[in-house]
């Protein structure tokens, strides 16, 4: 080799260089730098920003199994010549940032305590370079209330009720101002980037034709009505998109569903939380004894009405009720409708339960049933209020909701 010759070293697939990359031939046949050797190792992987990663401590590998216990208990194990032998220790070889030696194991947690790991809690470096398991993730824990008591409903925040805004044009109501932001509806939040509303929020009365993102927005955190009272707790979101579902019916309400997507992250805290997303078994299980309530905001609240500042979201508590019964008592009160497949039908409980008329508030109706993956219950979304009577409220009337659970895989899919 000349001198000033270089010589670049490289190595294979989940193999990584230890030493110099390059030496250079100097003056007197010696080498620059250090021969470099090729180590089996992993690249660190990614992760997201909710997830803590670990490095836990090196263990010495053996080659002992438990193989020996298979033998019969006659053999004297003290008196036979075969021993375990452990692995030759490996000398320590200075890996480039960011690898990992084969065998080390990285554990996970979630860095929030409103959040709950999914994927593998431990990886481990494996000969073929790659790691074990399945890359970890944090997602929002769903269906939580502290401290929730049923005398109390009128208390009650419901971290996963989203206000639905639309900005006025000044035409329909000429009390409002143009540009001002008017409360059209109630939603549920899913998951930090999706809320679930009722179709016939998001389109044109009566249409198909969807509003503008630029004139919705969402409010999370909220409790009060007053949008004139300050709530450290909102969360002010811009839209996205939204996805009304393919079937929705303006004249029957049937599919009467739709996705909101958010521009920005919601940011999960102890009053912004998702609900649960339940099945179709849950649903069918449903007892008398399971607790079932309706929870929204008066849409038509007059501001100059007394009581208005102190006004919140309103909360009932429901009862399911026989589609046939429900068609019924339209008819008598002159009314024709169709429960559909898609749909469902619910009065508020009789008793002393703080009453709400769910036909002024629409809303969203959920109910509290034990987690597959926790020991605590959870509140899962049952329906979205979709239809209800334009008169006097009464605890014996009927209100028709939207059956989520028709659409659970519609809505995964566009959770995503």
């Amino acid at each position: 080799m000349k001198v000033a010759s270089k010589i670049l070293y490289f190595c294979n697939n989940s193999y990584v260089l230890s030493g110099n990359k390059e030496r250079t031939c100097l003056e007197g046949g010696q080498w620059s730098g250090k021969q470099p050797v090729c180590i089996k190792a992993c690249r660190e992987p990614k992760i997201p920003d909710l997830v803590r990663q670990r490095t836990l401590p090196s263990l010495i590998q053996s080659r002992e199994t438990p193989l020996h216990q298979l033998y019969p208990v006659s053999i004297d194990k003290d008196k036979s010549d075969v021993n375990p032998t452990k692995k030759p220790a490996l000398l320590p070889v200075e890996l480039p940032a960011s690898y990992h030696h084969l065998h080390t194991q990285l554990q996970y947690d979630c860095v929030s305590a409103f959040y709950r790991r999914a994927g593998s809690s431990r990886r481990t470096c494996l000969k073929t370079g790659k790691w074990s398991g399945r890359a970890p993730s944090c997602i929002p824990i769903c269906g939580k209330l502290k401290n929730f008591n049923m005398t109390q409903l009128g208390e009650t925040r419901w971290p996963w009720q989203a206000a639905l805004y639309r900005r006025s044009n000044g035409v329909k109501d000429a009390s409002l101002r143009k540009g001002t932001w008017v409360l059209m509806c109630s939603g549920a939040l899913l998951n930090e980037r999706t809320v679930v509303i009722a179709a016939h929020c998001v389109t044109d009365l009566g249409k198909i034709s969807i509003i503008k993102v630029s004139e919705l927005k969402v409010v999370l955190g909220k409790f009060y009505r007053d949008d004139g009272r300050e709530e450290k707790s909102q969360q002010h979101l811009h839209i996205s998109a939204v996805i009304v579902h393919p079937n929705y019916d303006p004249v029957l309400l049937d599919s009467d569903i739709a996705v909101i997507k958010l521009l920005d992250k919601a940011r999960v805290s102890d009053y912004v939380q998702p609900v649960c997303l339940g099945l179709s078994a849950e649903f069918a299980s449903a007892l008398p004894d399971d607790i079932l309530v309706v929870s929204g905001w008066k849409i038509l609240s007059n501001p100059r009405a007394p009581g208005f500042k102190n006004d919140t979201i309103r909360t009932g508590a429901i009862e399911l009720a026989d589609s046939l019964q429900c068609e019924q008592q339209y008819e008598e009160n002159g009314i024709v409708v169709s429960v559909t497949e898609s749909m469902f039908c619910a009065k508020q409980e009789p008793g002393p339960s703080p009453g709400i008329c769910p036909s002024e508030t629409g809303g969203v109706a959920t109910i509290l049933l034990p987690s597959s993956e926790a020991t605590e219950k959870s509140w899962y979304i049952l329906g979205l209020v979709s239809w209800g009577y334009d008169k006097a409220c009464r605890k014996d009337l009927y209100t028709g909701y939207t059956k989520i659970f028709t659409f659970k895989e519609w809505l995964e899919k566009n959770m995503k």
